[in-house]
């Protein structure tokens, strides 16, 4: 059965958050850590809980992509072994597994990762200079001032071990990292790795400012005075627009949710670490972010029951997100809680 929208919408993509716990600080997210306020282990979805969830998704509603999200997923206890049981639900529905990592612990990860069937990695990387990468990533501790040289040795780590898909995501910041745009294409020349630029977005505690909001569009003009870029066709659901470089290995792509929001073809579903299900990454009416922990630990409720929530609660999901004036009067919203 295919879970759509009163738009029409097909919902295929499910991202699941481990955990509201991160061991970065950035200023796009977590400003000087200022979303202190973690959840109680009870708060959490338990692994049995979330692994309940996800058959739900994937047996009753054909769910094609999970990706495992934080938060740092990595960092919950035993998070492995999770993304070992999940990998094993692979065979029986053939879904792809991804996940979604700051990449500062990941290099261990990477054998079992693979070993335990994720497909695609995303790896987050801000900066490629170490000063400006500590200053973006609130790394000013000692024991992560050399963040940034264990992303990079995890990227070329993964680079060898053939997963389908590596990315890069890169947060670009007027004034801060817009001058190294150059650079990460540079990067990726040859690597077989897709680079993706996104839009600063505003969040309820991240202390969005105008004033370092860069849209695709600038960035791609400074791209074009040094590569000609080829665009290729993005298939249905895609957040990003990519690009090819002649005599390039790798790709480059653009995600743009405020200067050309792609809400058209949304076709993903979120669940934060407390068990929330949200409709929309911006989203923050009780409409819109359905508390799917009270249903799961409910013993009078069985998967039929839970079925027909996410069925009814999908219905209320809006045609697209409001404008930035609006998303910038939300109190409750956070990146850290909600999951990238």
């Amino acid at each position: 059965m295919n879970l759509e929208d009163k738009f029409g919408r097909e919902h295929n993509y499910l991202r699941v958050s481990l955990t509201d716990r991160c061991n970065l600080k950035c200023i796009y997210c977590n400003p000087m850590g200022k979303v202190s306020q973690k959840l109680n282990r009870n708060e959490l979805l338990s692994f049995d809980e979330l692994k309940r969830l996800i058959r739900i998704f994937l047996s009753e509603f054909g769910i094609k992509k999970i990706r495992l999200t934080g938060g740092e997923p990595l960092l919950r206890k035993d998070s492995d072994k999770f993304i070992r049981s999940i990998g094993e639900l692979k065979t029986l529905y053939g879904f792809e597994l991804a996940l979604t990592t700051n990449g500062t612990i990941l290099k261990n990860y990477l054998p079992a990762l693979k070993l335990y069937g994720v497909d695609r990695l995303n790896i987050s990387l801000d900066s490629l200079k170490p000063l400006n990468y500590n200053y973006i990533t609130g790394c000013n501790d000692s024991h992560l001032s050399n963040s940034l040289k264990y992303v990079i040795d995890s990227i070329k780590i993964a680079e060898t071990m053939n997963f389908k898909e590596l990315k890069i995501n890169t947060v670009i910041l007027k004034g801060i990292n817009d001058n190294e745009v150059i650079d990460f294409v540079n990067f990726i020349k040859n690597r077989d790795i897709t680079l993706r630029f996104i839009e600063y977005m505003p969040f309820g505690d991240n202390e969005w400012m105008k004033d370092r909001f860069i849209c695709t569009d600038e960035i791609i003009e400074k791209i074009k005075k040094y590569f000609d870029l080829e665009k290729e066709n993005d298939c249905y659901g895609s957040v990003a627009e990519t690009y090819r470089i002649s005599n390039f290995k790798g790709k480059v792509g653009f995600i743009s949710p405020i200067s050309s929001h792609f809400c058209k073809s949304c076709n993903r579903l979120r669940i934060k670490a407390n068990g929330k299900m949200k409709l929309c990454l911006f989203s923050s009416s009780s409409k819109e972010e359905i508390d799917l922990k009270g249903y799961l630990r409910d013993p009078s409720l069985t998967d039929s029951d839970i079925k027909q929530v996410i069925m009814s609660s999908v219905l209320n999901k809006e045609k697209e997100h409001a404008p930035i004036d609006e998303l910038l009067k939300l109190k409750n919203s956070s990146m850290l809680n909600t999951g990238g």
